[in-house]
């Protein structure tokens, strides 16, 4: 793939931006940049071409949700402003704790939060197929996906390459079949798997097996913290089955979550959030 450009601290961009900070390298780096019409920092996602920038950029103009990053333009040559979210990516945070886990409630409210993504990302008729620690940011405990480089919209005919992070792709997408959202339930699944166990539940991928996820069963969540519940352990392997049809819907996921979340609850008690719904006005 060809690989943009990267610019050095201090460089401009247009009339408007100047480069103060490098996020991330890569083929597409992203960057901190100051506005200078809005006077703010914003993040700068670096292209190679403008109809991939203008590709995630339609994308990320259609959603509105806390937990997704927030688009704020499109500036030639190729260059994406999202909101600049301060605060670590929710691989180091993992990396960050005494243990490399997070403590489960955490984890819990994390997988909820970002399963509420999911939910919206669906309803706009998108896949993001690259759910990932590294691919979220924690702000201030918010924690906001981004990185919609491999999003593809719902039936949309499949490309020829595989979308995704080796670790974290289902076995369909593997496979290079049709996928819906179960594809991300699987990924979310993975995600709520590291963070905690710290580890892969179906080991590290190598150059001869990049993908154990295909036939290989993945490890109980107890065999790494033996004091979770057993019917937790039971859910985030079910989000993790091979059969994309035996995985749970986001709606039946993120309740079944909350069950296991201690300390303060996500919303008021016996409030069930899947089960409210307007009430039709009277015509009497």
């Amino acid at each position: 793939m060809k690989r943009a450009r990267r610019p050095k601290v201090g460089a401009t961009i247009g009339a408007d931006l100047t480069v103060i900070g490098i996020l991330r390298g890569g083929d597409e780096p992203v960057t901190i940049v100051w506005h200078h019409g809005a006077w703010c920092p914003m993040a700068c996602k670096i292209f190679p071409s403008f109809s991939r920038a203008r590709r995630e950029a339609e994308i990320l103009a259609l959603l509105a949700h806390p937990n997704t990053v927030r688009f704020l333009g499109l500036v030639r040559p190729a260059h994406l402003l999202m909101e600049f979210l301060e605060g670590p990516t929710l691989s180091r945070l993992i990396r960050q704790q005494k243990r490399g886990r997070l403590a489960v409630s955490d984890a819990l409210r994390v997988a909820i939060h970002l399963g509420a993504a999911l939910s919206h990302i669906h309803a706009k008729g998108f896949l993001h197929l690259d759910v990932k620690p590294s691919n979220i940011i924690v702000a201030r405990g918010r924690p906001v996906l981004y990185d919609f480089g491999s999003a593809r919209r719902q039936g949309a005919r499949r490309p020829p390459h595989i979308a995704g992070t080796d670790p974290y792709i289902a076995p369909e997408e593997c496979r290079r079949e049709t996928v819906g959202t179960a594809a991300d339930v699987f990924s979310l699944g993975v995600t709520l798997y590291e963070m905690l166990t710290g580890a892969l539940p179906f080991g590290e991928p190598t150059r001869r097996r990049p993908f154990p996820q295909i036939d290989k069963a993945p490890l109980s969540v107890r065999r790494h913290r033996r004091g979770i519940a057993a019917r937790l352990d039971a859910l985030v392997l079910r989000c993790l089955a091979r059969d994309p049809a035996d995985r749970p819907t986001i709606g039946t996921l993120l309740p079944a979550l909350h069950e296991f979340v201690r300390g303060r609850p996500m919303w008021p008690a016996r409030f069930r959030p899947d089960r409210a719904r307007p009430r039709a006005k009277s015509t009497a």
